[in-house]
């Protein structure tokens, strides 16, 4: 956007991490997600949807993101393919009923295959 180069940087932020095989996955996202949720809210989404674990759908979204009270969970009979979009949807939303102000881009991949256990 060339009304906000004087402001905003091309130059994008890097880090190189080395994997370990403890990693379970990546998750990708910009800013708009980040600056509105702690890394271990964000981790716990993303684990409990590669397991196969979703929030109540009686559950307010808003209560995911209350800390102390945790992620309700309910199993979930959605496909092996689609816990990674699933964990990016809710993250996506968690965002934005934190009211981010920024655009949001999640993308989550599950680097052990936990996605595809159980079925």
């Amino acid at each position: 956007d060339k009304y906000l180069k004087p402001i905003v940087s091309s130059e994008p932020e890097v880090t190189i991490t080395e994997r370990s095989s403890n990693d379970e996955c990546l998750i990708l996202a910009s800013d708009g997600l980040w600056d509105v949720l702690p890394n271990d809210v964000v981790c716990k989404v993303a684990w409990n949807c590669l397991r196969g674990y979703a929030p109540a759908p009686s559950d307010s979204i808003s209560l995911a993101v209350d800390g102390q009270k945790g992620i309700a969970c309910i199993e979930s009979n959605g496909k092996s393919g689609s816990r990674c979009a699933l964990a990016a949807m809710l993250l996506t939303k968690l965002a934005l009923a934190r009211r981010s102000s920024d655009n949001i881009s999640v993308i989550v991949i599950d680097l052990k295959g936990n996605s595809k256990r159980g079925e």
